[in-house]
């Protein structure tokens, strides 16, 4: 059985080394617990930082969503996003001030302060929301969708906010380290109550 996993940094799970110095944070992670609860191998490819535009190009155009037994994808906060330059595809951040040029930069403070607004943010992640469902369901790849935006009022299977999961400190809004096996086991609990597989 193999499982597909995208999301940012709480899927990632790499601010548990970066911040913290666990150093086997891929063993930790809840996308490894839920995986070997599972007996199935763990294809991860969240990104920190990452945008929920990454997770539907990923799964539209990246990988074979068809390759998989089961996806479990976690979306996140409707105003990240994404552009290609360079040669890849950079990060965007509403806190985020500097990126590739000046020119860049300003463009992006622009389009957070001028252009973006709610309305759009949240139906543009209806979107992705109602793509990812529809790509899974095409290939008859069972799916737990997620999110850990609070902001969203879109009909997730679970999920992953900060109230609901103990935060690793007071100053870092990521789950702890015990919140990643919490986690895996309300995924685990979704699948067995709603025979997802």
């Amino acid at each position: 059985m193999k499982i597909y996993f995208d999301g940012a940094s709480t899927t990632e799970g790499k601010y548990l080394f970066t911040k913290h110095g666990i150093s086997d944070y891929k063993e930790k992670r809840w996308s490894k617990i839920l995986a070997d609860k599972l007996g199935a191998e763990e294809y991860n490819i969240a990104l920190s930082g990452g945008s929920n535009p990454r997770i539907h190009r990923n799964i539209a155009t990246e990988y074979d969503i068809s390759d998989y037994d089961l996806a479990v994808i976690l979306m996140t906060r409707e105003y990240r996003t994404e552009y290609f330059y360079d040669g890849e595809y950079r990060n965007v951040l509403p806190n985020k001030k500097e990126y590739d040029t000046p020119e860049i930069s300003k463009f992006w403070e622009f389009y957070y302060k001028t252009i973006l607004d709610e309305q759009h943010a949240m139906k543009y992640d209806e979107i992705i929301y109602k793509s990812i469902r529809a790509i899974c369901a095409a290939n008859n790849v069972p799916l737990v969708l997620m999110s850990d935006s609070r902001n969203t009022k879109l009909p997730f299977d679970l999920m992953v906010t900060r109230d609901k999961y103990e935060r690793i400190s007071p100053t870092d809004s990521h789950p702890s380290l015990d919140a990643h096996c919490k986690i895996a086991d309300d995924i685990m609990n979704f699948i067995n109550i709603t025979s997802v597989l």
